[in-house]
């Protein structure tokens, strides 16, 4: 399987399903290397550095684009669902009517129901790998859209070092509301 990792969070890509591990999960690990980062470059640097600090999880959630690809998302999930349902509904009667024949069933009709199982099957998997790819793409373009004005937000105040929230106990500005502002003001 396949794994990417983004600065906002980590999809895997398997045979059978596309799971997107939410940031939380991820940050423990980041906010160790992100606190053995800040210790050595200020250890390194005898200059007062200017530091900026984000909350990535609230610039995501509170942005309206993310609002309006969940709602996008959720519509196209429903429209698979009631698709699925449709077809298990109809596989199920078929099912029920072969049950009936009892024994009078034929070779060649059980082998053509057994195409429409895994027809279906097929479809479910497709589907949910659809699905997947879509969240996948139209996050990507939020989380590419947040870095980018995180960095436009650093360079406008001049920022050495730009880190997440969590991962600093004192100190730094908190940027978080300008980078949303930024993204906002990008549309």
């Amino acid at each position: 399987w396949n794994e990417v990792l983004f600065q906002y969070g980590t999809i895997i890509l398997t045979n059978e399903h596309i799971k997107i591990i939410k940031y939380t999960e991820v940050q423990q690990m980041k906010k160790m290397l992100m606190m053995l980062g800040l210790v050595s470059a200020l250890s390194v640097s005898a200059f007062a550095e200017k530091i900026a600090v984000v909350d990535s999880q609230e610039v995501i959630g509170k942005y309206s684009g993310t609002k309006t690809v969940g709602a996008s998302l959720d519509k196209e999930a429903k429209r698979y669902e009631n698709e699925i349902n449709q077809r298990q509904v109809a596989l199920q009667k078929e099912e029920v009517a072969l049950q009936a024949k009892g024994n009078k069933i034929t070779d060649a009709e059980k082998k053509a129901f057994q195409a429409k199982v895994e027809g279906f099957y097929k479809y479910v998997n497709t589907s949910k790998e659809t699905m997947g790819k879509m969240e996948y793409d139209k996050m990507s373009v939020i989380f590419k859209k947040a870095n980018k004005a995180v960095q436009a937000v650093a360079a406008e105040g001049k920022y050495d070092y730009v880190l997440e929230r969590g991962a600093v106990l004192l100190g730094g500005e908190d940027i978080t509301d300008k980078v949303i502002k930024k993204m906002e003001a990008t549309k």
